[in-house]
């Protein structure tokens, strides 16, 4: 397994990832119509801007070259007083899953962050996802929930956050 940074010719391949995950891991959470809409081809367009935009993506590659994770993160959005960076997105393919490859591309991500000077971080993630507990298990903290609208289903999302980021930072295992 290799980690790398993304280059901008992964975006159609991160944008199969994502989607193909958001259908793994929501299916149940989510309403199924929404996820049934879900366009590759629209979420490469959004993945191309995010690959041009201010943010870090590495991806993971299986032996055969294939990508089947990535992760993405930057500066915190929310304008939050304690949490500076931010871990925007993190999926691997369900084959892929309970591998060790999460905690390398968030360490990835949390190295980013910090070498850029962000010294905390924190991630949201829908209450009724089981990768809550990853995260917990890498030592965020639950610090705050939130609601949120998707395909007509009001759901709840919690933030997770790491106080202290070092470069070379290795979360707890």
């Amino acid at each position: 397994m290799q980690i790398r940074k993304a280059a901008l010719s992964d975006a159609a391949a991160i944008a199969k990832v994502h989607i193909d995950s958001w259908k793994t891991t929501y299916r149940g959470i989510v309403p199924d119509a929404y996820l049934d809409t879900l366009s590759y081809e629209d979420r490469k367009k959004r993945w191309e801007a995010n690959l041009k935009a201010d943010q870090h993506v590495f991806v993971a590659e299986n032996e055969e070259g294939a990508i089947v994770g990535f992760a993405s993160g930057g500066k915190e959005r929310s304008g939050h007083p304690l949490y500076s960076g931010e871990l925007y997105a993190l999926y691997i393919l369900q084959a892929y899953q309970r591998q060790g490859i999460g905690k390398k591309l968030v360490r990835e991500i949390m190295n980013a962050v910090s070498q850029r000077g962000f010294q905390s971080m924190l991630i949201w993630v829908l209450e009724d996802n089981p990768a809550k507990y990853f995260y917990e298990s890498m030592g965020g903290k639950e610090i705050m929930k939130q609601t949120l609208e998707i395909g007509g289903a009001r759901l709840t999302e919690i933030a997770y956050g790491w106080e202290h980021l070092a470069i070379g930072t290795k979360p707890q295992e």
